[in-house]
């Protein structure tokens, strides 16, 4: 059983509205139309998917971009029902490393059904799928339980991947990318340099004296501590042949 669920953006604006048809009358030729549900301003969308559940549905299909998968990430891997993608306008990252494509044609895919069951990460609590970015920070790293020590000497930019090219989201592993920039040499001769280390880790946390902002799938956090993990193989997703991100 299938439940369709349309972002605002694109009921609110009228340019997604024969694409809206379009996508509508394949899924019926398809075979798979469903019940829609139109997320609002005023109605908690996790509420929404929750009691879409209890009622036997077994496939989310979110009809918009990662912001709105990002609003539906907790509920849907917490109840282990399978996430689809019709991507619809801009910021469709997520979709692309899926190998899902935009608008109508992303309905043979769903037909297709093929599931991959991956890792999702998560920040002082809150679930994310594609990563963490904490740009411009000078902060003390413990990973996998204080087994390593990081104190950057100068600022830094970290990138936090569970879901990329070069990554694969099915290994129980988060992928730590550190870059600052470091100076060498002495008086006229000096010059800077970035350097770059890359650490696995299950477990980080990042300490800071002073407020830090992370983005989290894109969604700013800000304070000075934040622990981050890894929940193993707790999201199925709908992917397609084109799917990009690493094999194992």
């Amino acid at each position: 059983m299938y439940c369709y669920l349309y972002d605002e953006f694109i009921q609110e604006n009228k340019r997604y509205e024969r694409v809206l048809l379009e996508i509508e009358n394949r899924l019926t030729d398809l075979g798979i139309a469903g019940k829609i549900s139109r997320l609002a301003l005023f109605r908690d969308a996790q509420e929404m998917v929750r009691d879409e559940i209890d009622r036997g549905v077994k496939t989310v299909v979110v009809l918009g971009n990662d912001d709105t998968v990002r609003k539906l990430l907790d509920v849907i891997s917490q109840n282990d029902v399978v996430l689809g993608l019709i991507p619809i306008g801009p910021k469709n990252e997520l979709a692309r490393l899926l190998g899902i494509p935009e608008g109508v044609a992303a309905c043979d895919v769903l037909s297709a059904r093929r599931i991959e069951r991956i890792d999702v990460g998560t920040i002082n609590g809150r679930k994310f799928i594609t990563g963490v970015q904490v740009p411009n920070f000078k902060a003390e790293l413990m990973c996998n339980d204080g087994k390593y020590r990081i104190v950057p000497t100068s600022r830094a930019n970290l990138s936090i991947s569970n879901l990329a090219e070069t990554v694969d989201p099915r290994d129980g592993i988060l992928e730590a990318n550190i870059r600052a920039h470091v100076r060498t040499g002495w008086g006229p001769f000096a010059h800077s340099r970035e350097t770059s280390s890359i650490l696995p880790f299950r477990f980080l946390a990042i300490r800071s004296e002073k407020p830090i902002a992370a983005f989290a799938d894109g969604e700013e956090m800000q304070g000075t501590r934040f622990d981050i993990g890894i929940d193993p193989m707790t999201l199925q997703v709908i992917i397609g042949k084109q799917r990009v991100f690493s094999n194992p």
